[in-house]
């Protein structure tokens, strides 16, 4: 089941912290790092998303994680 995240529309939404999970940047919600290895797979965005720990970015499933 799909989590809905509802943007409140009188809060300051240029970098607005909500949790550990995600943030608003621009009235668009970003999902961090932590909230992706959590979830376990690469969701298979397009063009891959800002914080996505796999590698290559973009492949729907993927689970090979990054090396830093």
């Amino acid at each position: 089941m799909k989590e809905k995240i509802k943007i409140d529309e009188n809060m300051d939404s240029r970098n607005q912290t909500l949790s550990s999970d995600y943030y608003v940047e621009n009235n668009r919600v970003v999902f961090t790092e932590e909230y992706h290895i959590r979830r376990g797979h690469c969701c298979g965005s397009y063009n891959g998303c800002r914080h996505c720990p796999y590698y290559p970015k973009g492949i729907k499933g993927n689970t090979t994680l990054t090396e830093k």
